[in-house]
């Protein structure tokens, strides 16, 4: 069964893949896949699930496997016992074996992207390219307040104000109604498991030393106007792995997947082949 997904104004309808589940050695995971071919692998970001790739799934399944999960206590998959990038990592890892994928693309978007390079690093060669999306190398600490006002304003507002005031850090003040309204939906949606797990993950991170080691091509793609991972996280990156391309989609913000999905695609399909 698929889901039909209609934008705003009720035209161009996208047919979002049904989420399916399997069991793994912590518990379920969750995830939805479209298309045939080479692998692509899809990590949402703090505020996302696999719902996230709704204009992937459509516009890449003719070249792609294409395959985004739900993360540990997100959409239809159980909390983990031990969240944290390593743990996270390894359930993709385990993710990948049960689906028959030896080898794949992955993509982290923000949250996603601080766990997909310890992917790469902790299970060398099953990830053939590394594409990071709206993330940073790191936080560790340094935003700690800013983690806990988030938590804090989950536990303040209904879901769907929840979603609302995370959209509007997420896509840019131009954004038509609709791609707000997108977005805003699936944020609505997070459990608390999943997202203060999640927001202890970012408090935590530090990549640093794993992108360093890694010996794979890496694209890194943001926003313009992002201000959760601004510009600048682009040219960190690219300090931190010198092989890492970049490049900056200008006149959107962090959810630049969904808001200027048209360039985001191009410029996988360029780096993926």
């Amino acid at each position: 069964m698929q889901r039909t997904v209609f934008n705003h104004y009720g035209v161009l309808p996208m047919t979002l893949p049904e989420r399916r589940t399997i069991e793994l050695a912590h518990g379920r995971v969750a995830w939805r896949e479209a298309g045939d071919g080479p692998a692509l692998v899809l990590l949402h970001g703090l505020n996302g699930n696999a719902a996230s790739w709704v204009r992937q799934y459509a516009a890449l399944a003719g070249r792609f496997r294409v395959v985004g999960w739900d993360a540990p206590g997100y959409g239809g998959s159980d909390p983990h016992p031990q969240p944290g990038t390593d743990s996270y990592a390894d359930t993709v890892a385990d993710l990948l074996d049960a689906l028959g994928i030896e080898r794949c693309c992955l993509l982290g978007h923000s949250m996603g992207g601080l766990i997909a390079p310890n992917v790469a690093h902790r299970h060398p060669g099953q990830i053939e390219r590394l594409v990071l999306s709206g993330t940073r190398v790191g936080y560790s600490g340094a935003a700690a307040a800013g983690f806990a006002q988030r938590i804090r304003d989950f536990e303040s507002l209904t879901p769907e104000a929840f979603g609302r005031s995370r959209a509007r850090t997420m896509v840019s003040a131009n954004a038509p109604a609709h791609i707000h309204d997108a977005v805003a939906a699936v944020a609505a949606e997070v459990r608390r498991d999943g997202y203060a797990a999640g927001v202890a993950l970012l408090g935590e991170a530090d990549n640093r030393a794993v992108l360093a080691a890694l010996d794979i091509p890496i694209l890194a793609i943001g926003g313009g106007d992002d201000t959760i991972a601004p510009p600048a996280c682009l040219d960190e990156i690219a300090a931190t792995a010198p092989a890492a391309r970049i490049a900056r989609i200008d006149g959107v913000a962090h959810a630049a997947y969904i808001e200027a999905p048209e360039r985001y695609n191009a410029l996988l399909v360029d780096f993926l082949g």
